[in-house]
């Protein structure tokens, strides 16, 4: 079977690639012919998310946490459940792993000392490149993170290394511990953040009815915890970057529940109007 003609293979057969099927080339003696092995997709089933608390990581009781990175298959450090901000960030040894974050950090030229700040860190694997100089890391390359929260820094521990097979996991997520009580007094929650929750989750259940989300699904999950922070007082537009909702599905699930443009008590001779928004698409 001539190449031309194996291209031409794969693209009459379209449904294998949506089931999953993989195509293998073997040679036999110069002859290469084309085997199809049916298997599901094992990648597919990795977990995402490995939730480590804040202790674990960093302060008196902490131990090295090991990050495996493999190729093709970054992982990212979380700390948007911790709400810290990241401020510097040290790789002893960058020979085999690169990092970027989402935002800029301490002594980098182009940031202003009022922009510094990251609450995500990606790390991806390369080919070794020799640095002169610079010996290599035989048991993982030693991340150091520095975390700030208020007026409190952390210094936070990883040692990085190279995974083999099938990839575990694509997020490390630092979770916060217990609080110790007693904590400094909240301040007391807006009828505007309460208002919104409610209406928030009203719309989920909506959505929810016409089965345009489910409960099992990742955005329903980070719509909980939207509710949640929105609840607690928190800024609308902060919540919504923290959990990763966007604002123009936010304002449909509020539509959704009731909310009106401007909340005020409905008058005898000026009755508000209700809005339609119809079927919202939640991506």
């Amino acid at each position: 079977m001539k190449l031309r003609d194996i291209a031409d293979f794969s693209l009459r057969m379209p449904w294998a690639i949506a089931s999953g099927t993989a195509l293998r080339a073997i040679a036999f003696g110069g002859c290469l012919t084309i085997a199809s092995v049916f298997a599901p997709n094992q990648l597919v089933l990795a977990s995402t998310i490995r939730q480590i608390a804040a202790s674990q990581v960093s302060g008196e009781n902490a131990q090295l946490q090991t990050v495996k990175v493999w190729p093709g298959h970054g992982v990212s450090i979380s700390f948007y459940n911790t709400r810290e901000i990241i401020k510097k960030i040290w790789l002893d040894d960058p020979s085999r792993f690169v990092f970027d974050v989402d935002g800029c950090l301490e002594g980098l030229g182009k940031c202003s000392s009022n922009s510094t700040g990251a609450g995500l860190i990606h790390i991806r694997r390369i080919e070794t490149v020799k640095i002169p100089g610079l010996p290599q890391a035989p048991y993982g390359a030693h991340m150091t993170v520095i975390t700030e929260s208020g007026s409190t820094r952390k210094s936070y521990h990883f040692r990085i290394v190279a995974g083999s097979g099938t990839p575990e996991y694509s997020q490390i997520e630092i979770i916060g511990d217990t609080p110790s009580k007693p904590e400094e007094v909240k301040p007391k929650i807006s009828y505007t953040a309460l208002s919104d929750s409610r209406h928030i989750a009203r719309g989920m259940q909506v959505a929810l009815k016409n089965q345009w989300v489910t409960t099992d699904s990742k955005l329903w999950k980070r719509l909980n915890q939207l509710v949640e922070l929105r609840s607690q007082g928190e800024e609308l537009v902060v919540a919504a970057s923290t959990t990763g909702v966007s604002m123009q599905l936010v304002e449909k699930l509020m539509l959704l529940g009731g909310k009106r443009l401007l909340e005020i008590p409905p008058q005898r001779n000026n009755p508000l109007t209700t809005t339609n928004p119809g079927k919202t698409s939640f991506r």
